[in-house]
Parts: structure tokens; C-alpha cells; sequence
């Protein structure tokens, strides 16, 4: 599974800072900003209202993109990628 994937299945179930985030995956820095970064150029995940975002999957022109302190969220398009990737794994 890729670490892309990790990030998102792990925001499906809580949103939480960035740094918790990478904690709890237990990933270092080298591996974690990258797969992050990817996800927040997708639009797969967001900031959260109470940290100023918009709520709209604007990439890393986000309040929160990359901000380790801040809560991030999946957004609708990622949970939408996921129920996708959940929908490919049980057709294998």
C-alpha cells in the first residue's frame, strides 16, 4: 500500500493534525511530505473552518496544506477516492 494510501485511510477515520498524522503512521518527514504533498495537489485532502480554510479542495493553495500544526480532513473528492480504491481491492 502506498504511503499515499496510508494518509488517506488514516484520514478516513479521524482528522487530525499533520504532525499526528505522521505520527501515527509512523512515517519519518523524508517519507511523509511527499506523499502528503501529492494529496494536497490532488484536492484529495483539506483544511478544516475552524483553521480558516475554505472547505473547498483548493490544492496547496490551502490554508492549511503542508501545516503540520493544522487539522487536516479528507475531502469529498478523496473520500470519493477511496470508496474507489476500496471498490478495486475487493474486486481482486
Amino acid at each position: 500500500m502506498s504511503n499515499e494510501t496510508l494518509l488517506l485511510n488514516a484520514l478516513a477515520q479521524a482528522s487530525c493534525s499533520g504532525e499526528e498524522l505522521r505520527q501515527s503512521l509512523g512515517l519519518v518527514e523524508a517519507d511523509f511530505r511527499p506523499a502528503a504533498r501529492n494529496l494536497w495537489l490532488d484536492g484529495l485532502i483539506q483544511g478544516q473552518l475552524a483553521d480558516g480554510c475554505c472547505s473547498a479542495p483548493c490544492g496547496t493553495m490551502c490554508v492549511s496544506a503542508m501545516k503540520l500544526d493544522r487539522v487536516w480532513q479528507l475531502s469529498k473528492k478523496g473520500r470519493l477516492r477511496l470508496k474507489v480504491l476500496s471498490a478495486r481491492s475487493d474486486a481482486s
